[in-house]
This record gives C-alpha cells, sequence and structure tokens, in this order.
C-alpha cells in the first residue's frame, strides 16, 4: 500500500529481511517516523531516541500475538530490527517495541507498530563503568558503547575523537543513554541516530569542517529554490535568547589505597567453594555504611592478593592452606569490584576464611562557578539564564570558554525554523527527502510569500517523515541557524581572515 516504499521487520532475527513475511509494505496503510533533537537548538535541544508508528492491516489475525495459528508466534518480540526504506535507501532503522492490535466490529482489524530508536534500544538496564583518567570524549563514548554491548567498529557506530579531554569519568548505576549524555554535554557535542541504525557522536567542531561547510541543497518559497515549501514555522525567537551563562566545574582527586570492604563471614560461616573448578562471586559494594562522606567513587581497585587479601582452607576454620588453589579474577567498576574465586583442587573444597578489598577513593573539590554575561542583552530582552548541565568539565579555562563562545550566539534572537514540503512533488524533491542527513547544511529563504525577511544557511536538527497509503509523503525538517556556528576560525581547516572567532 506504501508507494516506492518499503517497511521491514526481522522476524526471525537473523539481521536480514529476508525471511517470510518480513516485507509488510503491502499491509502498511501509513506510517510516521522521526529521529534527532527535541528542538533545534545546538545549547537548548536535546538528542533524543527516534520513533516510528505504522499501522497495519490485520485481517489476517497475524499480527495477534496470541493466535496460535500465526505464522509469526513467537515470532512478535520486542527488539527485532525494523526498517523504513525509499526506493532502496534508508530512511529510519530501529527496534520493535510492541505491536498493539484494534479489532473492530466493522472495518478492517489493523495493529498498530511501535518501534524506537537506538538511543532508546540501547536503554536497558543500568550501566556502571570504571573511573576513566585523562581521555577524548570520543573514547569515552566508545568505551560505554562497549559496555551497553551496542557492537564493535562501523557496523553500529560512528564517532568523532571529541576536542574535550576529561579528567576523570565514571557512572553509577545510570541507563546508557544518560551516562552517554553526560559525555555529550561536556563535549557540547550531539549525540544521534543515523538513517541506517547507527549511533553517532559529533563533536563540537564537526560542522566546522567539510561537507557542513556547503549548502546542500536550497529549499524556498518563490522561484530559484531547489526544493519548494509546502509550510514554514518559526519557533519564537525570544525563548532561545541565553544573556547569562554559567558552567560548574568540579575538580576530582585520587587518594592512596586502603580497604575499602571487608567479607563479614569468617570462621565457622566461610563460604564454601567446591572442588574441581568450583567457582563463587563476591562482590565488594561501594559505598557502604563505613565509606567515608566526602568520596563518590572507587578510581582504582587493587587485585586481591593471597594472604593479604584472602585466605582459603580446608575446614570452615583452622585446616589446610589452600591459598595456592585459589585464582581470582576481577572486574573493576566505580561502584563495585566483583571478585571471582576459583577451587582449582580437583579433590578438596575450600572455605574462605578472609576476604577484603582495598582500592583508593575519588573525591571531589568544592565546585567552581564560572558565569559570562551580556548587559545590553540583558537591557534589552531581561535577564535569561542557561546552566550548562555538564559534570565532568576538565577546567574553569574551559568552562569560560564554553560561556563565551555560546554568549556571543545567543545574547540576540536567532531563526529556528521548521520546513515541510511534499516528496512527491517530484525525482529531485524525493531525492532530497531521501539523501539529506541531520547536520546537512541546507539554505532556507523566506522572503517571498512566507514574509519572515530569511535567507540563510542552516543545520538539519532532526528529521520526519509521514508516508500514507494514499501516496503521500510529507517530510519536515526542524533547523538551527548555521551563522552563530560558522565564523569561527580552526586551525589547519579554516583561511586566516575569513573567520572572525576562534573554535575552542
Amino acid at each position: 500500500m506504501l508507494p516506492s516504499h518499503t517497511l521491514l521487520v526481522d522476524w526471525n532475527g537473523d539481521g536480514t529481511f529476508t525471511g517470510t513475511s518480513e516485507n509488510i509494505s503491502a499491509l502498511t496503510f501509513d506510517v510516521e517516523c522521526s529521529r534527532g533533537r527535541d528542538y533545534a537548538s545546538q545549547i537548548q535541544g536535546k538528542s533524543i531516541a527516534g520513533m516510528l508508528s505504522a499501522q497495519i492491516n490485520n485481517q489476517s489475525k497475524d499480527y495477534s500475538s496470541f493466535n496460535l495459528s500465526s505464522p509469526l508466534v513467537g515470532s512478535i518480540l520486542p527488539g527485532r530490527l525494523v526498517q523504513l526504506q525509499e526506493s532502496g535507501t534508508n530512511l529510519w532503522t530501529g527496534y520493535l517495541k510492541s505491536i498493539n492490535p484494534s479489532p473492530q466490529i466493522k472495518g478492517i482489524n489493523t495493529v498498530t507498530l511501535e518501534a524506537i530508536g537506538p538511543l532508546g534500544f540501547i536503554n536497558r538496564g543500568k550501566l556502571s563503568t570504571p573511573v576513566y583518567s585523562t581521555l577524548l570524549t570520543g573514547t569515552l563514548i566508545n568505551n560505554l558503547l562497549d559496555y551497553a554491548g551496542w557492537g564493535t567498529g562501523t557496523a553500529k557506530r560512528t564517532t568523532d575523537n571529541g576536542q574535550t579531554t576529561i579528567t576523570k569519568f565514571f557512572t553509577n548505576d545510570l541507563e546508557p543513554f544518560e551516562a552517554l549524555r553526560k559525555i555529550e554535554e561536556t563535549e557540547a557535542g550531539f549525540l544521534l541516530e543515523t538513517k541506517d541504525g547507527k549511533i553517532a557522536y559529533e563533536d563540537r567542531w564537526h560542522r566546522l569542517v567539510s561537507p557542513h561547510t556547503i549548502s546542500q541543497v536550497l529549499i524556498s518559497d518563490g522561484p530559484g529554490g531547489t526544493l519548494s515549501y509546502i509550510g514554514i514555522e518559526q519557533r519564537d525567537p525570544l525563548e532561545q535568547i541565553a544573556n547569562l551563562l554559567e558552567a560548574e566545574v568540579t575538580i576530582y582527586s585520587a587518594g592512596s589505597s586502603t580497604i575499602l570492604w571487608t567479607l563479614p563471614e569468617v570462621g565457622t560461616n566461610s563460604p564454601l567453594i567446591i572442588r574441581n573448578s568450583g567457582t563463587r562471586l563476591f562482590i565488594a559494594p561501594y559505598p557502604n555504611p563505613d565509606s567515608p562522606t566526602d568520596s563518590i567513587a572507587v578510581d582504582a581497585w587493587t587485585t586481591p592478593v593471597a594472604g593479604t587479601d584472602y585466605t582459603a582452607s580446608s575446614t570452615a576454620g583452622a585446616g589446610t592452606d589452600m591459598n595456592t588453589d585459589i585464582t581470582v579474577a576481577v572486574e573493576k567498576l566505580s561502584n563495585e569490584m566483583r571478585i571471582t574465586l576459583t577451587n582449582t583442587n580437583p579433590t578438596s573444597d575450600a572455605y574462605v576464611t578472609k576476604l577484603q578489598a582495598q582500592g583508593s577513593l575519588l573525591s571531589r573539590s568544592d565546585p567552581v562557578k564560572v558565569r559570562q554575561l551580556d548587559a545590553p542583552s540583558m537591557t534589552l530582552y531581561g535577564t535569561r539564564e542557561y546552566a550548562n548541565p555538564a559534570e565532568f568539565i576538565p577546567s574553569s579555562q574551559e568552562a569560560d570558554n564554553w560561556g563565551r563562545l555560546n554568549l556571543s550566539i545567543y545574547k540576540n534572537p536567532i531563526p529556528v525554523l521548521s520546513v515541510t514540503f511534499s516528496a512527491n512533488k517530484d525525482g529531485t524533491h524525493l531525492a532530497h527527502a531521501r539523501d539529506r542527513e541531520i547536520s546537512d547544511r541546507i539554505t532556507i529563504i523566506g522572503t517571498g510569500s512566507a514574509g519572515l525577511g530569511v535567507n540563510e544557511d542552516f543545520f538539519i536538527e532532526s528529521i520526519h517523515h509521514r508516508i500514507s497509503q494514499h501516496h503521500e509523503h510529507i517530510v519536515s525538517w526542524e533547523c538551527s541557524q548555521a551563522k552563530g556556528f560558522s565564523d569561527f576560525w580552526v586551525l589547519d581547516t579554516s583561511e586566516l581572515g575569513t573567520r572572525t572567532k576562534l573554535a575552542y
């Protein structure tokens, strides 16, 4: 029922769409999808998980999860790969969230298929990491994606190196997306989803270099444009003004090694590890009731040493020393050390008569607030504050640089636009609906019937597709002004004298 579009679901979970009933385009009435920022602002807008919703013909009852005669029985499961294509090119890729039937007494039975983008799909469970020291933000993004089990290499991610080196970074029981966002905020970068299902990370210099320095298309309300829009909307420019900016800097430091945890079960209560490769997992948590109040995490755990940190015996008291029969494996996180002890003795059980965990604690300094303000803007528009949410800004100098840069951009109103066009108009419109990506630079003219007085470049911040069974394909781009982020001078990229501000 969709025109040149294809909706695919990997029901059998093999990573392809070649299985039975995996192309559901002929049964799809309407489909809608979006991805990108929640608001088209590089300072106030937040990356969010993409969403797709499709209404599917269910007269066959194949998509009713309790219908045991369905060929999909046992396959309608959350997490199945979902993809929307146009002429073989991906428009959106994500994962099945739910299928909700809508039976009808009169009319056609349907189901609503809901899917979520990679940034939502990755958000399963809680994430704790070790304390990382002196790493670029791009390296930290990759480390967190590794911990979250989000593939490796370029198949499922694309990441910039980053411009900020974070001196200390850690997460304690955070959802993965929330943990990733802390790095994004510190860099002043951008997390996003690509149309082929990757998690992407753009550092703050990403849009200052090719191809983002050149407009990819001109969309206009008059003649001369490559594309013509059917709707344009200007967001309230006053709500984006920021003329008093604050950032908070905290310095983290590590102390000397000390005992942080001790196994309370000793003597006759000593834990048993059975013979012949039996194992026991002990988790040393931090903090615990005896932890210092000024510490926030464990900077580095010490791998337990036989005789010093653990002892083992053939009985739950005084018996034969079995320390040499015990091997140790550890996983060191900021809030716990997971200690796995294995008894390699083939004939004798072992009892753990002592176990302790040592490590160096991470403490934080008193916070330093860094503030930048613009008095003329405050006189004109009133005081409009914006507090940087970043927790790991490495120095007050970087916080000051962040404040100066963003104050220069946001102290005055800047345009934030949404443009809507019909992809069905002709092949050119359809090609740009298919090929344009978030962060692409485009030119918007609104000097004709729109009467907005706008003729300049913008960056695409979010993309929305709405496709109906009546062959209507409507595309909306939410866009932020490019000018404020284009007049920086970048070492080894810009020509001397052509940019008026130095990017930090």
